[in-house]
């Protein structure tokens, strides 16, 4: 912009402005490791974390984020960094008060974000447009057991259920044409999400996910 005279100014950007969220996806990169990404309305960002660190990656088109960009940080600090970069991609309290969302109850949501941290050095998780007409007590979510570091195929994915009482695993899948909360053949309910995958992996998972390492499994909680 230009200035004819000299003057005080102010810049100011909608906080929310990258919300909501188009897409996300979590998926591991190895032991005590995984990639976030994100899609938001205006910028789509990945975030690689490694035990109790994390570190953005970004468009190199993006040149004010150049002193954050590949270094890593804490959680914490990390958010703190992107923010005063105008680059806001986590809700807080307040969000819902300013963007338009697709509300849950609080009890599953935090449970979910849970066991997803718990699971992420061994499974990949993204967005499913189903997780809109599943109501507010339930969210739907894809998943698939993931032990390679590249992307998960389309077909490699499957649609869990999951609320404070039960999780289940979908007949549908996220191609089809309406929604219908019908158990996958073959599967059972379980109380948590956590259980229901556990009891179908092998041992050489179960093991894996069991050596995540407490500081790992935070850092990713902390950012979902």
């Amino acid at each position: 912009f230009k200035m004819s005279t000299f003057h005080a100014f102010t810049l100011l950007q909608d906080s929310y402005v990258n919300m909501p969220f188009q897409s996300w996806e979590l998926r591991p990169l190895g032991p005590n490791s995984a990639l976030l990404t994100i899609t938001a309305a205006i910028s789509e960002v990945q975030i690689t974390i490694k035990d109790d660190q994390c570190m953005l990656n970004i468009a190199n088109t993006e040149n004010n984020l150049s002193h954050i960009r590949g270094h890593w940080m804490t959680p914490s600090g990390l958010m703190r960094a992107m923010r005063r970069a105008g680059v806001n991609v986590f809700a807080d309290e307040h969000s819902d008060r300013y963007v338009s969302v697709n509300e849950k109850a609080h009890q599953a949501e935090q449970a979910a974000y849970e066991q997803m941290a718990l699971l992420s050095s061994v499974f990949a998780f993204a967005w499913s447009r189903w997780n809109a007409a599943c109501g507010k007590d339930h969210l739907v979510i894809q998943v698939s057991e993931h032990l390679k570091t590249e992307p998960v195929a389309e077909e490699e994915w499957a649609l869990y259920l999951l609320s404070a009482r039960r999780s289940l695993r979908l007949k549908i899948t996220e191609y089809s044409s309406a929604f219908e909360a019908d158990l996958a053949e073959g599967t059972e309910f379980h109380s948590t999400f956590l259980h229901m995958v556990k009891d179908g992996i092998s041992d050489s998972v179960l093991e894996r996910v069991n050596q995540s390492r407490p500081l790992f499994i935070d850092c990713v909680h902390k950012l979902l």
